[in-house]
């Protein structure tokens, strides 16, 4: 059973993209993830750990799914050695190799790590309830919803969404949720791997001025280049890598009520986070050096939930760098410069390659004019 603490909180510590390969046993990139993971369970001391997804490969789970048990044994060590529950949810990658009931069947079996398919045979679309502190009145809502891996046809959109029957499951979910709790929306909160579309909302269209510190948008937004808009908070590394079709699962939340924040994976450089109609969304980039990163960048997530009032919440992330952490599997200048410095550093390319690219346009039209 999920609870309050005496003290009325609850806390929840959000881990991204792992992207655990096999080679993890000896592996600098292995022993940094678990230095940020040890760290920040030693300050926050969760209640709860969430894995957001793409936690590590899928490649060999049907012929072996005792090592793909042992791998997320070993991932989630520093966790369940303090006895802290750990919920896991479907990643685009865990989808890559059709083994779903493979991967479910694992976690079947495993102590104090969860997955698990309640709505939808075989997605990974479960629910957990938290109760307030004397155990007796279930509170809060946790959701975790799988959102699938490719759509079928990449020139329609290269992502999948969460699917129309699994969104009326979470809505006769809910409503059953709403008569516990006295005919009102139980405080819910979503965790899911691939972002709604409706993320884009937490950004605009960047000005001229601006381009070097922008990043372009992804697929049907490619055109455009995004800066955060005003109230988002967080770093905008990489455009959203949402779905292109809207499937209505964000005006699912509004009209069931009680959604108080959605957080994502999938993006590994973002970490910015704002409301959008009264819902927090917030995209969290990797916690680990597993797969493509921005230095040192690599952070955690606190949200903490309060039992007088559900549906209120504080969430802060920290870095890497921030913990006082020395990385061992990056070059000399990643390891030495601040994040700062590294983000810096990065407009700093993009600043010098427009210069050269447009110098060069200017001097190649000099030279048709003195023709």
């Amino acid at each position: 059973m999920l609870k309050f603490k005496e003290n009325g909180k609850f806390g929840i510590l959000l881990f991204g993209d792992l992207h655990v390969g096999t080679d993890y046993a000896d592996s600098q990139r292995f022993r940094d993830m678990h230095k940020l993971m040890t760290a920040a369970l030693d300050e926050y001391k969760p209640d709860l750990c969430v894995l957001l997804g793409d936690i590590t490969t899928t490649s060999k789970v049907k012929e072996d799914p005792d090592g793909y048990a042992d791998a997320l044994k070993a991932i989630c060590g520093p966790i369940t050695s303090r006895n802290i529950p750990v919920a896991a949810i479907m990643g685009n990658h865990e989808h890559d190799h059709d083994c779903d009931r493979e991967i479910l069947d694992v976690f079947s079996e495993l102590e104090g790590i969860t997955m698990r398919s309640e709505g939808v045979k075989e997605k990974a679309d479960y629910k957990e309830l938290i109760y307030s502190s004397d155990g007796k009145t279930p509170l809060a809502c946790l959701w975790f919803l799988d959102s699938n891996n490719l759509y079928e046809t990449d020139d329609t959109s290269v992502y999948d969404f969460v699917h129309t029957d699994q969104i009326k499951w979470f809505e006769e979910e809910s409503e059953k949720l709403k008569k516990l709790n006295g005919g009102k929306p139980m405080p819910s909160y979503i965790f899911q791997h691939i972002p709604v579309p409706e993320e884009y909302r937490l950004l605009r269209k960047a000005k001229f001025f601006e381009i070097p510190y922008s990043t372009r948008g992804f697929n049907t937004h490619e055109g455009t280049r995004y800066v955060g808009a005003d109230g988002t908070q967080g770093y905008v590394g990489e455009g959203p890598c949402s779905p292109d079709i809207n499937n209505g699962q964000f005006e699912s939340w509004k009209r069931v009520g009680g959604v108080a924040g959605a957080f994502f994976g999938h993006d590994h450089l973002n970490d910015f986070s704002g409301y959008v109609d009264n819902i927090f969304l917030a995209q969290h980039k990797t916690a680990g050096f597993g797969a493509y990163t921005d230095g040192c960048r690599s952070c955690v997530r606190y949200v903490l939930i309060d039992e007088k009032n559900p549906s209120k919440f504080t969430q802060e992330l920290k870095h890497f760098k921030e913990f006082g952490l020395k990385c061992e599997c990056l070059g000399p200048i990643f390891k030495r410069i601040t994040d700062r410095q590294s983000t810096n550093m990065h407009i700093a390319s993009k600043v010098v390659c427009g210069i050269a690219a447009a110098g060069a346009v200017i001097y190649g039209a000099s030279k048709l004019i003195r023709r």
